[in-house]
């Protein structure tokens, strides 16, 4: 999906006017607009206060990946980045053992 719809797409679920969210932006609604229908392209940094406001990743506002990843998520993915390595091995390990745990039971119970 392209930058546009997702933007448009964003703006509707949140119930959002053009209006609003231009102004949480900084930009004029009619610029929006044609952020929206794909007649203009925007520059970095609105792409990226865009994402901080709708509390979306880079990736999932312009189209590389369909899921939107949960902020609560990516928080505690920062946070062991930021950890000495052998504590992120440690976490990394572990999760790894719960995640095939979890993938063992959802292939068992359907």
């Amino acid at each position: 999906m392209s930058f546009g719809k997702r933007l448009l797409e964003l703006r509707k679920e949140r119930s959002l006017s053009q209006t609003d969210l231009a102004d949480k932006l900084g930009i004029h609604k009619n610029v929006l607009g044609k952020y929206e229908r794909e007649e203009v392209k925007p520059s970095i940094d609105i792409v990226v206060k865009v994402a901080e406001f709708m509390e979306v990743s880079l990736d999932y506002l312009v189209g590389k990946v369909d899921m939107e990843l949960d902020k609560s998520i990516i928080d505690k993915v920062m946070t062991i980045q930021n950890l000495p390595a052998k504590d992120q091995d440690y976490i990394i390990f572990t999760l790894d053992a719960l995640i095939r745990d979890a993938k063992s039971r959802f292939a068992y119970a359907s």
